[in-house]
């Protein structure tokens, strides 16, 4: 590690751990997820409904 990295390392930190814990931007954090899973469980809701009425393979 350089001494430039070194001396910043601290100061980084900090904003990392400042951010994990404001609440505002946890709380913004799990908003998208939720609308992330909310947009996936309708994915699966959409294929599994074309699956269910594709026609059947045909009998050989």
């Amino acid at each position: 590690m350089s001494r430039i990295d070194s001396k910043w390392l601290p100061l980084r930190l900090t904003r990392s751990f400042t951010d994990v814990l404001n609440p505002s931007l946890m709380a913004d954090i799990v908003t998208e997820q939720w609308i992330q899973i909310q947009w996936l469980e309708l994915a699966l809701h959409i294929t599994q409904k074309k699956k269910d009425l594709s026609p059947p393979p045909p009998v050989a």
